[in-house]
């Protein structure tokens, strides 16, 4: 299926301040490496990073099909952290080399590493959420939708729970004995954040559940069954579309108040039973969808 010509300007946006953000380390490096001053710096990298964010842009304008169609690519991610590894590898070599000392110069090159990161992430979600609705939001086929509930993973609480461990851990480390008071609520933000719900199945085909915490099943996205796969749509602001082919769907079951799509390696996406007109006729296209994808290996 084409692609549009204009991918929207969030990407274009993206693409600009990723280029920026490349051209801005790749520049720090070099002037590092040179032994540039801190008033040489000053003047170039804002002239660097105003024509990376000119240049990207263009360049997102005039290779649209090209932009859209790399979100389509598994190592979309990868790819857009390269230069980061380059940056971060050259300020490794600089210190190990003594070319540079350790200060303000290096710092520079960190933010400049974690800069690319940072935008080379946004770069490979806006591109892949404006794959999936220039493959499928023009379609007519959509089998059915609902609202999928919280009760799956929450990243969040996952990142918070991470962030106070890291916080714990320095705190730790300086101080000479552990944090608990660091610890203890990491450890219960990641596990709410992994499954606010946990249950496990029964010979009923029913879910004993071992606990809930009721509170974080809230309205978490709006779901779309497709031909080739579902997309799953954040409520939350600012989010991307994600799409799931059916290939990557295990089963699909309802039980007394979910919709339940289990996912290989992954937690399964969990929907409350109320939020859908007839579960049992949307698991059943499910069903036919996934059968249909599996007989013609066909996926998005």
């Amino acid at each position: 299926m084409a692609t549009p010509a204009n991918p929207g300007i969030d990407v274009v946006a993206a693409v600009g301040l990723y280029v920026a953000a490349v051209a801005v380390g790749l520049v720090a490096l070099g002037g590092v490496a040179a032994g540039a001053s801190s008033d040489g710096l000053v003047a170039l990298l804002p002239t660097a990073f105003t024509a990376g964010l000119v240049c990207g842009a263009v360049v997102a304008r005039v290779t649209a099909d090209a932009v859209v169609r790399f979100g389509a690519w598994r190592w979309r991610t990868v790819a857009c952290w390269v230069p980061a590894s380059l940056v971060a590898g050259g300020a490794v070599v600089l210190s190990a080399t003594g070319a540079v000392s350790r200060g303000w110069r290096l710092l520079l090159l960190g933010i400049a590493a974690g800069a690319v990161v940072l935008s080379g992430w946004l770069l490979s979600r806006t591109t892949r959420d404006a794959y999936v609705g220039a493959a499928i939001d023009d379609r007519d086929a959509v089998l059915a939708n609902w609202t999928w509930y919280q009760s799956g993973t929450h990243a969040f609480l996952i990142g918070l729970g991470l962030a106070l461990f890291g916080v714990g851990t320095g705190a730790s480390i300086v101080v000479g004995t552990p944090s608990y008071r660091f610890f203890l609520p990491s450890i219960v933000l990641v596990v709410l954040g992994w499954a606010p719900t946990l249950s496990v199945p029964t010979p009923g085909g029913d879910d004993l559940t071992l606990f809930s915490v009721s509170g974080l099943e809230h309205a978490r996205a709006d779901v779309r069954a497709y031909p080739d796969g579902i997309v799953v749509e954040p409520r939350l602001i600012p989010s991307y579309r994600r799409f799931v082919p059916w290939d990557r769907i295990v089963s699909v079951r309802t039980t007394e108040d979910r919709l339940v799509l289990e996912r290989r390696w992954r937690p399964a996406v969990r929907c409350d039973r109320s939020a859908i007109e007839d579960a049992e006729v949307v698991r059943d296209a499910i069903e036919r969808a996934r059968r249909g994808t599996a007989e013609s290996q066909t996926t998005i």
